[in-house]
């Protein structure tokens, strides 16, 4: 028997199917070079130069990654014990709108959390690295086909409809019987102002915004009810009849307009929408009337900056105490008997108290008459006694003010009085939206300019439900300038002639003057209103100067100042007049380049003004055409022209008081940061990979934990695959997790990942409903903004240049300090109302569009006034507890009423009666660590499949959730417990709250991940577990497995689901290495600074890319110029050599044309026109 053969070593690796051998030290760094062998060459190959220098490689390889891993592994030593800042931290339920009067139980969430798929693991073999590929590219198919056939873009309340009738007319019914009689319905009628309750119920389906009834639906159910015998049914033209005279006793009337270049369109006044809001009993309640002043948390618009840069007069200039107005600017007296002048009314919030006060001058009652003095004091409205009405009438004359100071008296009585005529005066912001959509529910694009409005003085979380955006106008031919001409018409009407109506809160009558502080829009639609040229521009940014021509914008200055937002180059509305102005001079030249230079070197250019301009322009160049008027009497002919000519010459939202288009246009996060930013992060990661490692990056992110996100179920596939066509739901999931699986991959270096992790930090920062400490968020998003904008430079120093969005994010700490949160102002809920336009445009005839749809929203609208209980008379109880009791109806009217949380309420996806009735020894929680006090261990407990407990900030937690708990051991209660719920049970025959919550704990990390700069979990080496009360339950949070750690690889196999079934279809995820290693997700949107309120500073401290920014633009500026140069003098001499050809082929095609076309056309003096024809003819057959 031959001995065995032996052992060449593990660096060597057999041929499968011959007796070759080949090297995988030299495959491995160089595959094109490594061979196969025979046994005997092998020893000679190990000592050649090749190999030993590929040994050595891969020494150096081995020893990076070692290096490496030990920098990661010291990242989660020292476990730091953190202490519940109980004095500082608070945790309170995310929903914080009013609550307007709901039925008990009708909550319907708006953001219900999105359950996991329940996955199987099935553990197989290993597979070796060829075999990791073809799983990853097979497993990203099965991805992409499963995506294909989820519902991608969310459930759909609209059906798709039929050609055959899509009018709203209620004239076509030629079927119909003539009209019943029209009979008053009584006061008294249980359903007033119904005659029936059939007529509620069919005008309420008639008109629910994401249900339309197409003019046949209302037939077929009306023949329905007459089939079923049903009492007091209309005929269909009775019905419209009623719906008719309803909305005009309501007051929703459109109004019909004609714009300066004669298109027609009809409008919505928003004078309508708010006075109904006051008359409306579930509305009225939350109208903020005056500014607020506050050193606690600020969330809403009236507690920053913007409302203040109003003047007192230009706000709410009084307050009603029992019958007594007080006026500002007036002599009132306090109940201590002193005089004062209220200069303004504002609410003032200190220690979470909100008192109403005013900031007064002290009067002084003296023998030479009555004088100003000492400094500005804050006095309480409940102080006041005496209006000015009264000390008048105590002193039984005029006022005699003291000669010292007398300039300094405001007129009395205050001016205002006579706006009011005895009622409450009013001032109510109206912030206006405007974009351009599609009138269609298809692909084929019918453009609408629309102009949408909230009601800006209620709480920003009830401005996010559908419910309070009112609809203002639309037309497919009239331009937004056009439209908003009517709108400033109508608001700066109200300041001569305040709206006058009902405020049913109060009970009193009121008058109310309009004020828009902010035009929240798209970017390009914000440059119009700012009267702006757009991003391609000279000077590109609608709010600042910044720019130039190229050569300036490659000096250290001017390409620094694009990081920078300077007070000095601001634009400003007078600024953009003037412009203007100069731009309408300049055309009464007759010369367009002076125009056109003037635009160039401002980047100011008004749609209403061009027009004037081109006209302006063929007028002069008739003037020198016709007569030899020197230029100065063509230009003073054309002056007096131009002002005798009716219609707006420029931007009329220029005119609004208190509107400056340029500053009042804010960053907004949808467009600028989802649709901007990160849609810029995401393409330049999928551009820089290959197709395999797209493959492995679905995967990945597929394979991502969304628990503490609240995002949808993570579509990977999809995502990669149309990776050019994604919406704002898609790139808000890519900033939350996309850092967490970027990594080893060919061409995204260090400078693309610091990239994609300070986009996700600052995503976490802008999107925050409130603010704690407004200086401290500013100096953090200071930072946060600078990291942004040097990781873009650090890619592409140029991308600031050409992308306006990037340069738009140095107005935003402007903006939020003018402003308040971010998502204050974002156009989320205006893009997601657009779903009802359309539907109003698919249902319109298509004759009279802007009309149709007019009529329909305010048909809309009254019946939600109606079922709100609005007053003009107000509807019968039967009909308001509609609202109130029925929550299908809640919904369909974007109505949601503030919902009623337990906290620590246990709840089972299952009847109580189906669960598993447990012993306190069978249970986790009796062989936890700690116990929860006073636990009672003679009870039962009660155990489910989906179970789940409500924290205190209202978030939905369930098996797995990592969470924040209070410890309930006597000796830890300052201890935070961070860890995943592991179990959650529910005493027997007890309440919801009494739970108890089984959490796995993880230690917390001295040191933050220094790749995320994030915090870091680790399992305590005990894997201890800790039981507490579930009302003991903080919030949710988000962790994702630490992958760079654990190298992990998608080798687990899960069944699929489909159709709610488990099938035998296998998908591949990746398998985590360990169970040991986590990262707190400091880029999640959810519970996001409640998080960092929970955490030391010192974890998620922000650390700026480079200390000196500036020396770090002068550098990147000097590469950035010669590679520009070099790029446009490539660009000029491919463009001069593409010229030249195409030049020459021009001329020889000329000359073969020539030649070809061109007959004899020699005539002898004897020969005629027809012989000359007859040789030409004669030729070209020749040819052929």
């Amino acid at each position: 028997m031959a001995p065995p053969k032996k052992s060449l070593g593990d660096d060597i690796e057999r041929h499968p199917t011959q007796d070759l051998f080949r090297c995988k030290v030299c495959f491995a760094i160089d595959p094109t070079e490594a061979i196969w062998m025979k046994r005997s060459s092998v020893r000679e190959h190990l000592k050649t130069n090749k190999h030993l220098q590929s040994a050595q490689l891969k020494a150096i390889s081995e020893k990076q990654k070692a290096d490496e891993r030990q920098k990661v592994e010291h990242t989660y030593i020292g476990p730091i014990p953190l202490t519940v800042p109980s004095s500082s931290f608070h945790a309170k339920p995310r929903a914080t709108a009013p609550n307007m009067q709901p039925a008990p139980n009708s909550y319907i969430p708006t953001e219900a959390p999105y359950d996991e798929l329940f996955l199987h693991p099935e553990r197989g073999p290993t597979p070796d690295e060829c075999s990791v590929d073809d799983l990853v590219s097979a497993q990203f198919s099965e991805l992409l086909e499963q995506a294909l056939h989820l519902d991608e873009f969310g459930i759909d309340d609209l059906v798709d409809l039929e050609d055959e009738d899509i009018g709203t007319g209620i004239e076509d019914a030629e079927d119909e019987p003539s009209d019943d009689e029209e009979h008053a319905v009584s006061c008294e009628s249980p359903y007033y102002p119904y005659p029936s309750k059939v007529s509620m119920l069919l005008d309420i389906l008639d008109n629910l915004p994401r249900l339309h009834l197409s003019s046949n639906s209302v037939k077929l159910y009306l023949w329905m009810l007459k089939v079923l015998h049903i009492p007091g049914v209309p005929s269909f033209n009775s019905f419209g009849t009623m719906q008719d005279k309803l909305r005009k006793d309501c007051g929703f009337t459109p109004d019909a307009h004609i714009s300066d270049f004669k298109n027609h369109y009809h409008s919505i006044n928003p004078a309508q929408t708010v006075a109904h809001d006051f008359a409306n009993p579930q509305v009225a309640p939350h109208i903020n009337l005056y500014p607020e002043r506050t050193d606690g948390p600020r969330s809403e618009a009236w507690q920053f900056e913007r409302i203040n840069e109003y003047s007192p007069s230009q706000l709410t200039p009084m307050i009603s105490r029992g019958l007594r107005q007080f006026w500002i600017d007036e002599v009132a007296q306090l109940n201590d008997g002193s005089y004062v002048i209220p200069r303004n009314w504002i609410n003032v919030t200190t220690a979470g108290k909100t008192v109403l006060s005013s900031d007064c001058s002290n009067v002084q009652v003296t023998l030479e008459g009555w004088l100003l003095s000492g400094p500005i004091r804050t006095v309480p409205a409940e102080c006041f006694k005496f209006n000015y009405d009264d000390v008048i009438s105590s002193i039984g004359d005029n006022i005699r003010w003291h000669s010292e100071g007398v300039t300094a008296i405001p007129e009395m009585p205050n001016q205002l009085r006579n706006l009011a005529d005895g009622d409450d005066l009013y001032v109510v912001m109206v912030p206006l939206w405007c974009d351009d959509v599609s009138g269609n529910k298809s692909k084929q694009y019918k453009k609408h300019i629309n102009i949408y409005s909230v009601n800006g003085s209620l709480p920003g979380q009830m401005l996010q439900q559908e419910y309070f955006v009112n609809f203002v106008s639309t037309s497919p031919n009239a331009t937004s300038l056009e439209q908003f001409k009517t709108l400033r018409d109508q608001i700066n009407e109200t300041e001569r002639k305040p709206i006058r109506c009902y405020n049913a809160h109060t009970g009193r009558m009121c008058r109310v003057v309009l004020r828009v502080p902010i035009l929240p829009a798209d970017n390009p639609q914000q440059a119009e209103e700012a009267s702006h040229m757009g991003g391609n521009a000279t000077h590109p940014c609608r709010k600042c100067t910044v720019g130039g021509n190229y050569q300036e914008k490659e000096t250290p200055d001017v390409y620094h100042s694009f990081y920078c937002d300077v007070d000095s180059v601001q634009r400003s509305a007078e600024k953009i007049k003037e412009q203007l102005n100069a731009q309408l001079e300049a055309a009464m030249t007759g010369v367009e380049a002076n125009v056109t230079r003037i635009q160039t070197a401002s980047g100011t250019k008004d749609k209403i003004t061009e027009q004037w301009i081109q006209r302006l322009i063929s007028q002069a160049r008739q003037y020198k055409a016709e007569t030899k008027l020197p230029q100065s009497e063509i230009m003073q002919k054309l002056r007096e022209w131009l002002r005798n000519e009716p219609g707006e010459k420029m931007n009329p939202l220029l005119d609004i008081t208190g509107l400056d288009p340029s500053q009042d246009t804010p960053v907004e996060i949808l467009h600028t940061i989802l649709l901007g930013i990160v849609k810029y992060v995401w393409h330049m990661t999928n551009t820089s990979m290959t197709e395999k490692e797209l493959e492995l990056l679905a995967i990945r992110l597929q394979s991502a934990d969304t628990d503490g996100l609240t995002v949808p179920p993570v579509q990977a596939a999809y995502m990669v695959q149309y990776q050019n066509n994604l919406i704002g739901k898609h790139f808000k999931t890519l900033m939350q997790i996309l850092a967490f699986h970027i990594h080893k991959f060919s061409k995204l270096n260090d400078a693309h990942f610091r990239l994609i992790r300070s986009v996700g930090a600052l995503g976490a920062l802008l999107w925050v409903p409130e603010i704690k400490d407004l200086n401290q968020y500013l100096d953090d998003l200071d930072v946060l903004l600078g990291n942004v904008l040097d990781a873009f430079a650090d890619v592409d120093p140029s991308k600031i240049i050409k992308k306006i969005k990037i340069h738009l994010l140095t107005h935003l700490r402007r903006d939020i300090r003018r402003f308040g949160p971010p998502i204050r102002y974002s156009t989320e809920i205006f893009e997601a109302f657009n779903a009802i336009f359309r539907l109003c445009s698919v249902y319109s005839n298509h004759q009279a569009p802007s009309r149709d749809i007019a009529f329909q929203f305010a048909s809309m609208n009254r019946v939600k006034h109606i079922l709100s209980g609005g007053e003009w008379v107000q509807a019968a109880e039967a009909v308001r507890r509609i609202l109130l009791e029925v929550p299908i109806i809640q919904r369909h009217l974007g109505w949601v009423p503030h919902p009623k949380i337990e906290f620590g309420n246990v709840t089972f996806s299952r009847s109580k009666q189906k669960a598993q009735v447990l012993s306190w020894a069978q249970t986790k929680a009796s062989l936890s660590s700690g116990s929860p006090l006073n636990i009672n261990v003679n009870v039962r407990w009660l155990s489910s499949d989906s179970p789940k407990v409500i924290a205190a900030t209202g978030d939905s937690c369930k098996i797995g959730s990592w969470v924040f708990a209070k410890n309930g051991e006597v000796q830890k209660q300052d201890m935070w417990i961070i860890g995943r719920i592991t179990k959650i049970l529910l005493q027997e025959g007890s309440a919801g709250s009494s739970g108890l919550i089984t959490i796995e704990q993880f230690d917390l990390g001295t040191n933050i991940h220094e790749d995320f700069q994030c915090p870091i979990l680790r399992r305590s080496a005990s894997s201890i577990s800790v039981s507490v009360h579930s009302s003991d339950v903080q919030f949710r949070f988000s962790a994702q497995h630490d992958c760079r750690l654990g190298n992990c690889q998608p080798t687990r196999r899960v069944n699929q689901i489909q159709e709610r079934v488990i099938t035998e279809r296998v998908q591949q995820l990746l398998e985590h290495t360990d169970d040991d290693n986590f990262i707190v997700n400091m880029y999640a949107l959810h519970n996001a600074a409640v998080l960092r309120e929970a955490l030391p500073r010192s974890l998620w401290k922000l650390v700026p890319l480079y200390d000196n920014r500036r020396l770090r633009h002068d550098e990147l500026v000097q590469t950035f110029a010669i590679t520009s140069a070099e790029k446009r003098a490539n660009t000029q001499e491919k463009a001069q050599a593409t010229k030249a050809r195409n030049k020459k082929a021009a001329q020889g095609a000329g000359t073969l044309e020539t030649s070809r076309k061109r007959p004899r056309t020699t005539v002898l003096p004897e020969v005629g026109v027809m012989q000359v024809i007859l040789t030409g003819m004669k030729d070209r057959q020749r040819k052929i």
